[in-house]
């Protein structure tokens, strides 16, 4: 038997490398920046909650996805990558993200005016 088949078969190195994303803080707290203040809503992927930057003080939406691998993460960067892209004043902007104990976090600008 190959070395290359015993790795395999024990699964030894098989451990998927962090990929680093531009726009994602990675292993750090978003609630060391940002406070959560109440829940606005949930959905099939995860919860929204109005947030407030504890530096700045200026509200966000916080939309927190529980993500199981790298690769479920990766399927959320399209969203992050034209948010960050995107700049105009009738398009929310990204405000922040954070991959954190498995869940990703994406703070945009708060639109408390509603209908």
């Amino acid at each position: 038997m190959s070395f290359f088949n015993f790795r395999k078969i024990f699964k030894l190195g098989s451990e998927k490398k962090k990929k680093h994303y531009e726009h994602v803080h990675r292993d750090m707290n978003p609630e060391d920046v940002w406070e959560i203040i109440g829940e606005l809503g949930d959905g099939a992927f995860g919860k929204v909650f109005k947030a407030q930057s504890k530096e700045t003080g200026i509200l966000a939406a916080a939309k927190v996805i529980d993500t199981k691998t790298e690769e479920e993460l990766e399927d959320y960067m399209v969203e992050i990558e034209i948010l960050a892209s995107c700049d105009h004043p009738n398009i929310v902007k990204l405000l922040d993200a954070f991959y954190y104990e498995s869940k990703l976090w994406i703070l945009i600008e708060f639109c408390g005016e509603g209908p």
